[in-house]
């Protein structure tokens, strides 16, 4: 705070009475709001003290009454509501104390005025301003009621002061109307059954209160809309050719570029109705939602996150510590500038409303990330704005540009010129730029949005028309086969072996390079315009399929900023994952979606030097296909099985994925995105090894090692430089083991993701997780099947409503933002330990049916892992660690501490080296044999539990050694460090991966 405003919050003197300091101060407050230009001398002023806070007018006289009464609000050094600016000696980023408070702007309001301040934010004070302006003119006037949108200002306004209920003060009428809307919107209520429970409502209310209280669903929307930020009907083409958007195009009943008629036609001409447009886009502006971030006091501070809490550093957390952030700063040091513009990622997808029915339907919403807010905050559902649905029943494919008009036309004025937006943290207005950073789809989307194909030989957009992938004879598939060798360095051994990949081929040229924005600019404007829509036209551009892949100019290269994004267009990695291990686990498990078929077999002595997997004539003249070293047999594929069906994992962790398994067909079936994620990193080390030989087990636990660092929740610039190169050497194994087949786009697309990981930064970011848990709760909402875009629409409204409300809520009322932990307890148990590994709050569930003895195995893992979680050891595991180090190469601490740490611990605590610490003693003694037998364990957090799979990895360890306790579960070591076995190996530049003598089909070795 300045030195000259001190007097502001120094009311009284010592003795208690009012300060001369505080008397000439208020001189000069009303002096300076006063001598404003166009104040008259007599007009009436927001009152600041702290029980107004700057909403009501008052004339001068009561203001002087309030402030000696109650003093001036908090946090209002600066004069922000009667004209005062920010100084140039206030920093406007990170003097929070002088703008807003110490600790929250929210603080000095009250319960019950949560809902008046709720109104507020919701409307821009110039707003504010500008309709009391024309009440008080037309009151002084001429008399006139206040225009619709400043009524339903006062409306909403007073809704928050009418007291609800029997001699309550605390609840009001627009508190308990959001309320019930929000309930009704958190738990899908349908629109009778909140009439009924209104209904019900209404008749413990007196006769008073009930004319109060909206009667039906329809009336309290109706009231409540104003709180929203609503939506744009345009019709388009009914061959997604035209949009009839802008003052021209409203007028027009055809379209002009294939001439269909706008309008279906009503049958009876006695009947009333408008005709009805034959195709509708669903436009939700994201100019007023990205102003109310900054307009609602619970969001506001923040959206400068990024700047106060970035700093330098190879581990990346966020977006804003990437290289793709810092290079377009450097580029456009004048947006930078102010850290309040805001950085937008584009999201889409399409999805069925009758999930897997036989009717075809694909509905196509757009969504908004907003990148500016810390990472917790950054991809929930609250802050993936809705900003498009495009209609059914067809994807719009390429026309995709022409419902994406409304959306680039308000980012190019956001660039251009911006909007005036009122700061609600730093009281002060300012013009809001905003840009969009890239592109989030899956790879069919990727090519919708980018106009670059992701179909046929050219499909990767990096390698472009420099790929080396080609057409197999038989299985009639585009096979990126041996096109990763250039990837390699010059004098890599694999580049000469002319027998493991094509067959006489050696491998001389370099990698492709990889385009700037600007060369891809280039040959963007080089195309040639195509009309969209219409599907009676060749809109084939020349040279398509053989010298390029595109069809097209994005509408992104509109936007003038488009060319210096490093990234434009992500590759999604959950759906390369997925893709990746579909292919894997079916050709282990050789069933019919294996890409080892005959087909596949046939093709082989055509590309392939492998006589031992070529089909060969049996002495009846059938035609046999000889088993492969990769794919399972009957036993083994059983021993999977009965494993998958009985492994455990912690709560929370992943799903059910013993559901997947058919024991009597031996496959798996129905495997989500989010199975193969957990299958991928964490049980492929686990569940081939013994089933598979070495040779083969390697590879594919260093692909599940890639992914894992790929999607760890802390990634590190070096680390990916070096998987970009290992990805390559790790696919090149695979291609001596797989046949061409195997190899479609997805595989040869992972060599491309580290580079997008260093560049972008964490995939958590960039990847459509997210974005399909949010098409599911729109799929949820769909009421009426016959008008699916205009239901979704219209729940996502209200769901928009009632969130923003329910962050006024008070901390009573359970939303999103104060949802309690998953399998939270009122009254958790917390154990009577001196030992930290124990001392965290929790609660068994079920009951105690019985006690067991451990095994020697478990005995033994269950003391490493107690001995290496327990922080009262670490002091001890450092000591070890130095004495045995000087023997160990860089890959063997983790061995060293499985072998004999247990035993050193033992030997150095009981011959007497620690015998003043019993902590200590107590360990070395080591644990009961016997133990009670629960159904489950379960540990309370103090802060709830995150959705994202990936951050359950690092606390994976702290749970797993309980289901230990577990009757008949399996405990799988996800931290079993499977990579120094195959490092130690791969290090050498061959396949050389020696078979280890424990290794067999037993289920129980596995696990």
């Amino acid at each position: 705070m300045t030195d000259d405003r001190r007097w502001m919050y120094r009311r009284r003197g010592p003795r208690g009475d009012y300060d001369d300091e505080f008397f000439n101060g208020l001189q000069q407050f009303f002096d300076f709001v006063y001598s404003r230009p166009g104040v008259h001398p007599n007009a009436e002023i927001r009152c600041p003290c702290s029980k107004c806070g700057n909403l009501p007018h008052h004339n001068r006289a009561l203001v002087t009454d309030h402030l000696l009464r109650y003093g001036f609000m908090d946090a209002y050094s600066v004069w922000w509501a009667h004209g005062e600016t920010l100084s140039n000696n206030v920093d406007p980023w990170f003097a929070a104390s002088d703008v807003a408070s110490s600790s929250n702007i929210e603080e000095h309001v009250n319960a019950a005025d949560d809902f008046h301040h709720m109104v507020y934010d919701a409307f821009c004070p110039s707003e504010y301003d500008r309709h009391r302006n024309e009440t008080e003119f037309a009151s002084e006037n001429v008399g006139d009621a206040p225009n619709r949108h400043a009524q339903s200002f006062y409306d909403l306004l007073r809704a928050s002061t009418i007291p609800l209920g029997p001699a309550s003060n605390d609840q009001t009428l627009l508190g308990w109307l959001s309320y019930m809307l929000h309930t009704k919107a958190k738990n899908n209520i349908s629109g009778v059954g909140y009439n009924e429970i209104i209904h019900g409502c209404r008749k413990l209310l007196s006769p008073e209160d009930q004319q109060k209280v909206p009667s039906n669903f329809y009336e309290a929307k109706k009231f409540m809309k104003n709180l929203g930020l609503g939506y744009v009907k345009i019709d388009a083409c009914v061959n997604n050719c035209f949009l009839y958007y802008g003052d021209e195009a409203k007028s027009l009943i055809a379209c002009p570029v294939c001439g269909e008629p706008r309008y279906k036609r009503c049958n009876s001409a006695q009947t009333r109705k408008k005709d009805r447009p034959r195709n509708s886009l669903w436009y939700l502006p994201i100019i007023p939602r990205l102003q109310r971030l900054y307009m609602s006091r619970k969001t506001a501070e923040h959206m400068t996150w990024h700047l106060k809490c970035r700093v330098d550093s190879e581990i990346l957390i966020h977006p804003a510590q990437s290289a793709a952030w810092k290079h377009f700063d450097a580029v456009h040091p004048s947006f930078a500038a102010d850290p309040r513009n805001v950085r937008l990622g584009l999201a889409t997808d399409g999805f069925n409303p009758w999930g897997h029915s036989s009717r075809s339907y694909s509905c196509w919403p757009v969504f908004i990330v907003v990148y500016n807010l810390p990472p917790e905050m950054c991809m929930r559902p609250e802050f993936t704005f809705l900003t498009l649905v495009i209609s059914g029943p067809k994807s719009p494919g390429k026309n995709i540009d022409v419902f994406l008009r409304p959306l680039i036309d308000d980012l190019k004025q956001l660039w251009s010129s911006g909007v005036e937006t009122f700061d609600s943290f730093r009281k002060q207005n300012f013009t809001m730029r905003a840009m969009l950073m890239w592109t989030i789809t899956d790879f069919p989307g990727y090519g919708m949005v980018s106009g670059w194909s992701t179909h046929g030989r050219l499909s990767c957009p990096y390698c472009m028309e420099m790929t080396r992938a080609f057409y197999l004879q038989n299985g009639r598939k585009i096979s990126f086969f041996d096109c990763h060798r250039q990837f390699l360095p010059a004098s890599h051994s694999y580049r000469m072996d002319t027998t493991q990949f094509l067959k006489g081929r050696c491998e001389f040229g370099p990698p492709p390079p990889r385009l700037d924005g600007h060369s891809v600019r280039l040959r963007v404007a080089a195309l040639p315009d195509v009309l969209f829509g219409n599907p009676s036209v060749n809109q084939t551009i020349f040279g398509f399929g053989e010298t390029h892949n595109w069809v097209k100019r994005s509408i992104f290269w509109e936007l003038p900023y488009w060319e210096d994004n490093l990234i434009r267009h992500n590759l999604d990695v959950m759906h390369c994952e997925k893709n990746f291990f579909d292919n894997i686990i079916h050709t282990v498990m050789d069933d019919s979606s294996s890409k080892d078929n005959v087909k596949s077999r046939m093709d082989l002595p055509l590309y392939c030097d492998r006589e031992e997997l070529q089909l060969y004539y049996d002495r009846s003249g059938s035609l046999c296909k000889p088993n492969a070293s990769y794919a399972l047999n009957t036993d083994k594929k059983r021993c999977l099985c009965t494993w998958l069906k009985h492994v455990r994992f912690p709560d929370g962790f992943a799903s059910n994925i013993a559901r997947c398994v058919n024991l009597a067909e031996l496959r798996l079936v129905g495997l989500k995105s989010h199975d193969c994620h957990i299958f991928m990193q964490h049980l492929i080390p686990i569940a081939f090894r013994g089933l598979l030989p070495d040779s083969i087990w390697g590879p594919l636990t260093e692909v599940s090692n890639f992914f894992r660092a790929l999607c760890s929740p802390n990634v590190n610039i070096k680390d990916m430089a070096v998987w970009e190169t290992k990805i390559v050497e790790i696919i090149c194994k695979l291609e001596r083991i797989f046949p061409p087949s195997f190899f479609d786009c997805m595989e040869h697309l992972a060599i491309h993701l580290p580079f997008e990981a260093r560049i972008g930064g964490l995939v958590q970011f960039r990847w459509m997780y997210p974005i399909e848990r949010q098409m599911h709760k729109l799929k949820q909402t769909i009421g009426n099947k016959n008008h699916v875009e205009a239901s979704i629409v219209e729940a996502y409204i209200l769901n928009e409503i009632t969130e923003f409300c329910s962050r006024y809520f008070g901390a009573d009322v359970e939303t999103s933002w104060s949802k309690p932990p998953r399998n939270f307890s009122a009254v958790p148990l917390y154990r009577n330990t001196e030992f930290s590994i124990f001392a965290c709050p929790g609660h068994p569930m079920g009951s105690h049916s019985q006690t067991r003895c451990l095994t020697a195995q478990e005995m033994k893992a269950a003391e490493l892992y107690v001995l290496l979680n327990c922080r009262e050891v670490d002091a001890l595991l450092d000591i070890f660690d130095r004495e045995v180090g000087v023997y160990m190469t860089p890959s063997d601490p983790h061995k060293a501490r499985t072998r004999s740490f247990v035993t050193w611990f033992k030997d150095r605590v009981l011959n007497g080296h620690h015998e003043g610490n019993g902590v200590l003693q107590y360990l070395a003694l080591g644990p009961s044999w016997t133990v009670n037998v629960y159904r489950e364990e379960i540990f309370q957090d103090e802060e709830p539990p995150s959705t994202q799979s990936n951050e359950h990895s690092s606390n994976l360890a702290s749970t797993e050694c309980m289901d230990l306790h577990a009757e008949g579960a399996t405990v799988v070591d996800l931290n079993e460090n499977v990579n120094d076995d195959v490092d130690e190996n791969a290090s050498e530049g061959n396949d050389g991966y020696e078979t280890r003598s424990d290794a067999s089909g037993d289920s129980s070795e596995t696990e």
